[in-house]
């Protein structure tokens, strides 16, 4: 499977229970990059996006997903065993935090294969990280 998350430069994902921040234009992204193809998420995810984008909401999706399918991941454990990619948005800012992205990618086996910087509708920058084991 691969796993999209979106962390700040502490690594922060959550602060009292919500997200961070959210963008229109990382989403856009994020469905860009999972064109046919599956996008899991649980129901606190689904909230970000319409009703007509193609996602799978199912709260167990880390379970269900198979292979090559993508895990937009808020506030669930990631199985890193079963990870193929990370693909870490990067809000370039720091924000409060209590859920941290703890995963150490490089100790995990991945390395960085790319990086792309974009603005997004309420981010000047946003940065995209993929890393592949």
């Amino acid at each position: 499977m691969n796993i999209i998350v979106c962390i700040d430069k502490n690594k922060g994902m959550l602060f009292n229970g919500r997200r961070q921040s959210q963008d229109k234009v990382l989403r856009e992204k994020v469905l860009e990059i999972c064109v046919n193809l599956s996008l899991y998420v649980n129901d606190y995810t689904a909230k970000q996006f319409d009703a007509t984008d193609p996602i799978i909401v199912d709260n167990s999706f880390l379970e269900k997903a198979q292979p090559g399918d993508f895990c937009f991941v808020e506030n669930s454990e990631i199985p890193v065993e079963k990870v193929e990619k990370f693909y870490v948005f990067n809000w370039n800012r720091n924000y409060p935090g209590d859920v941290f992205f703890e995963i150490d990618l490089v100790a995990n086996g991945f390395k960085k294969t790319s990086q792309e910087a974009f603005v997004g509708s309420s981010h000047d920058e946003i940065t995209l990280e993929i890393y592949e084991r």
